[in-house]
């Protein structure tokens, strides 16, 4: 999972495409991962939970986002498969409310600056 989360922070998405399961490529085309990819700047990830079987993991985390001035929430448990490599197959996700980022609030990033001063979400998109 910090793989994958790693390669959307970086906009890797080939990696992203790939780690896909083959059976879930076509609901998840590479443009739509890129265009998402590229709307975001992702400021955190919590992995809460593992577990694996022989053929099997279960990861469950939260991932916090900036898109449009708004800050996303999300936790999911996400299962992947085990083929020739790890794939993801699906997940069970839990959305929060997106909250708007007002330009006096601090810059979720962490920065310690106010939002409209902050330069780093302004890199993947985000305008104040």
């Amino acid at each position: 999972m910090r793989s994958r989360y790693s390669a959307y922070c970086h906009k890797a998405i080939d990696y992203i495409y790939q780690t896909y399961h083959p059976s879930m490529r076509q609901e998840n085309p590479a443009a739509a991962l890129a265009a998402f990819a590229h709307d975001s700047h992702f400021i955190k990830l919590d992995v809460h939970n593992a577990e694996q079987s022989v053929k099997e993991g279960f990861v469950e985390f939260t991932v916090k986002y900036m898109q449009h001035n708004l800050l996303y929430q999300f936790r999911e448990r996400s299962r992947f498969v085990l083929e020739d490599r790890w794939y993801y197959l699906n997940g069970i996700l839990m959305e929060q409310t997106p909250r708007k980022i007002q330009r006096n609030d601090q810059c979720p990033c962490n920065s310690g600056k106010k939002f409209k001063q902050c330069q780093q979400h302004l890199v993947s998109g985000s305008q104040i």
